[in-house]
């Protein structure tokens, strides 16, 4: 059988199943979480917040980034050094300061008693967590915020940070200016002094290196290495260029005497002949005299063979040209031009050798020279510029400082809250929220895992397990036939005729009913087969294997003590041969009961089930059908031995209960006690609306209604 593959609908079914059945799990959990997080709730201290604003003005300030406007983008910079001076370390002591004072003259009021712990205040580190100070960006408003435990202490803290501030502000606000000016000044005169001292070098040495500033000005001129070389390299282009065209010229071979005057004549005597041709043919073209075509024609003879002398001339001129481009004497004036430019060049490339040469050991002389006098050049240079700038932002520091005094101006006095800020309900419950899902979720995930089952009709196929039949799930326990929902009556009925194909070779199987673990509905299934079996041709008994529960005698509505039962048989309390006082007839017609009679507690014994293939023997040939209801196959091995005396297994699935493993389990087991076709029960599926009315077809408990006949 082809297996079907797992997508994500498949996954996403099995985790909502999950959720079906286990929800108690969850519902545990989630109630675990929430109350943890109100216990939280419950135990954290409150919090209250106070604010406050104050407007530190800087119109001085802003007049002066307008005449300087470079200063005006450092604005968020400065604004942002403020805040930490007016929350540095410095400002929060002498805030400990401040609020000592204000607790003292305010006769320490209790709720500030947590800050004075023994009467001494909290360190300043402390104060920084409670209080905070930001910027606005777009104006010089300052934001206050201060938090404790009480109203009362937040507006304290916020007012006693307030004066704090107001107080020292003016010693504060312009301390980053004055230090800038401090530093400024600081390094123009280390610079000042660095440029006295390195000019003083660069005299002293000019004063003792006379030869090398010779060197220096001769390579400025005309005459440097650099220029030399250039002219060198094109003097050897010059010479490698004579030298090749003298090889060319003397290769040439010389044209002989008068071979080009005499070709010369003849090919000016034809050009003038085609000419005069050419001239008397358009005279002959415009005469009206009667032979003037012929005399036309033969002209035209006349021409072309001219044309054809002509042009074989010029075809061996140009061949000859080719061959003797110059003649001799050309030749020759050109060679001895040549020579005389080479002989030239040839001295000139002396001198400039030598004169490379002789820079070339003035540079290895004074190349570290050179070196460090460029360095200190560049290093001077550098150095003015530096100062230059130096002299410039201390001009515009001198201005800030000037521009710098602000006053400060309270928008919002200390706010008194009434609620507390935090922590807040919600923020908990949205919490406990995101940590039950995740839970959920988590969970969902190991049961996966850990405890795999059974979820659907797909998971049994793709575990290629051998299903005899289904049993649709009844939400109400039913007592009689009639009360068994008719799709749930057909697929019993469904499930009989397979039990009866078979074992069509028997005529009276032996069908032994079990399951991997209780609580599976072997016994509701067993009585519900009984019921479903029912004919007037046959006679069915159920056997009450189990020997330690009571559910059959439950459903028939039998007690316990009703009859001696099976186990007075496996104990010899009873004969064989009355066998039949064992059994009683139910309310179905057809259907007869054996129940267990008392509760035995020695069933694991071997060979406890030996006397009942006698009985077995004997009941075959009074009964059609008979169903054994068995104990769990992992819970005691009676159902074993049961296994070994039945004709056909049926092994009871429940879904959403019972595991892969399990049944898997159990159907190797069946197989080692037992010879006898293993099957497969589904019990409690869930049906859908159309799955249940097309199941009630045959079985529905409607009445008929007859069709109108046409008039």
């Amino acid at each position: 059988m082809i297996q079907n593959s797992v997508n994500e609908f498949q996954i996403l079914y099995k985790a909502l199943t999950y959720l079906r059945t286990h929800w108690w799990l969850f519902l545990i959990e989630i109630v675990a979480i929430y109350a943890v997080s109100l216990h939280n709730f419950s135990k954290s201290h409150p919090v209250y917040d106070s604010h406050s604003r104050i407007l530190i003005d800087s119109s001085r300030r802003q007049l002066y980034q307008t005449l300087i406007p470079g200063i005006s983008t450092n604005s968020l910079s400065r604004k942002q050094n403020l805040a930490n001076l007016l929350t540095s370390a410095e400002m929060m002591e002498r805030f400990r300061t401040a609020l000592t004072e204000y607790y003292s003259n305010e006769d320490r009021p209790p709720h500030l008693r947590p800050y004075f712990p023994g009467g001494t205040a909290l360190p300043a580190e402390r104060f920084r967590a409670w209080i905070n100070l930001n910027y606005d960006k777009n104006s010089d408003i300052y934001n206050i915020d201060c938090n404790s435990q009480t109203g009362q202490s937040a507006h304290d803290l916020c007012l006693v940070y307030m004066n704090t501030i107001e107080s020292y502000y003016p010693e504060i606000g312009q301390r980053d200016t004055m230090m800038k000016r401090d530093f400024l000044s600081r390094q123009i005169s280390s610079f000042i002094s660095q440029i006295k001292e390195r000019e003083k070098q660069i005299v002293e040495f000019q004063q003792n290196n006379e030869e090398f500033f010779n060197y220096i000005v001769q390579s400025v001129e005309e005459k440097g290495l650099q220029r030399l070389r250039l002219r060198r390299n094109a003097l050897i282009q010059k010479l490698a260029t004579n030298r090749s065209l003298r090889s060319l010229m003397l290769e040439v071979p010389r044209a002989k005497r008068g071979e080009l005057t005499a070709r010369a004549t003849a090919i000016t005597a034809l050009t003038q002949k085609i000419s005069d041709l050419q001239y008397q043919l358009e005279l002959v073209e415009s005469s009206d005299a009667a032979d003037s075509k012929q005399r036309a024609q033969s002209i035209q003879s006349q021409l072309s063979d001219a044309s054809e002398q002509l042009a074989k001339l010029n075809e061996d001129d140009v061949d000859a040209f080719i061959k003797t481009p110059l003649p001799a004497a050309e030749v020759r004036k050109k060679v001895a031009e040549l020579e005389l430019e080479y002989r030239t060049n040839q001295i000139l490339m002396q001198n400039l050798e030598k004169q490379i040469d002789s820079l070339q050991s003035k540079e290895r002389k004074f190349g570290q020279i050179k070196l460090d006098y460029e360095r200190m050049l560049t290093e001077l240079s550098h150095r003015k510029k530096l100062i230059t700038n130096l002299y410039q932002r201390e001009q515009e520091t001198e201005v800030e400082l000037s521009a710098g005094n602000a006053e400060i101006f309270r928008l919002m006095e200390p706010s008194m809250p009434m609620h507390r800020t935090s922590p807040q309900l919600s923020k908990y419950l949205y919490g406990a929220m995101s940590l039950s899902l995740f839970v959920a979720v988590i969970t969902t995930v190991l049961l996966i895992a850990m405890f795999p089952r059974l979820d659907s009709e797909a998971e049994v196929h793709r575990l290629n397990l051998p299903v005899l039949g289904k049993v649709p799930l009844v939400r109400r326990f039913r007592n009689v036939q009639d009360e068994i929902p008719g799709y749930g009556l057909e697929h019993l009925k469904i499930m009989i005729y397979r039990i009866v194909r078979e074992t069509k070779d028997l005529k009276c199987p032996v069908v032994v009913i079990s399951s991997p673990h209780a609580r599976e509905g072997k016994s509701t299934l067993t009585h519900f087969l009984s019921i479903a079996s029912q004919n007037p041709e046959r006679k069915t008994l159920l056997i009450d294997g189990d020997l330690l529960t009571a559910h059959p005698n439950k459903f028939f509505g039998f007690s316990e003590d009703s009859t001696k039962g099976l186990g007075s048989y496996l104990q010899n309390h009873t004969p064989l041969s009355d066998w039949s006082s064992l059994i009683m007839k139910t309310e179905y017609e057809g259907i007869e009961f054996m129940p267990r009679g008392s509760r035995l507690e020695t069933v694991a014994l071997p060979h406890f089930l030996k006397p009942m293939e006698q009985l077995l023997k004997e009941l075959r040939s009074q009964y059609d059908m008979i169903f054994i209801d068995t104990p769990p196959l992992f819970a005691s091995n009676l159902a074993h031995q049961w296994a070994g005396l039945g004709d056909l297994i049926i092994l009871v699935a429940r879904i959403f209960s019972t595991r892969p493993k399990d049944i898997q389990e159990a159907i190797q087991t069946c197989k080692v006690f037992s010879k006898a076709p293993v099957g497969i029960a589904l019990n409690c599926v869930r049906l859908s609306g159309a799955n249940k009315r097309a199941s009630n077809y045959y079985f529905s408990k409607k009445k008929a209604i007859p069709p109108r006949l046409a008039a």
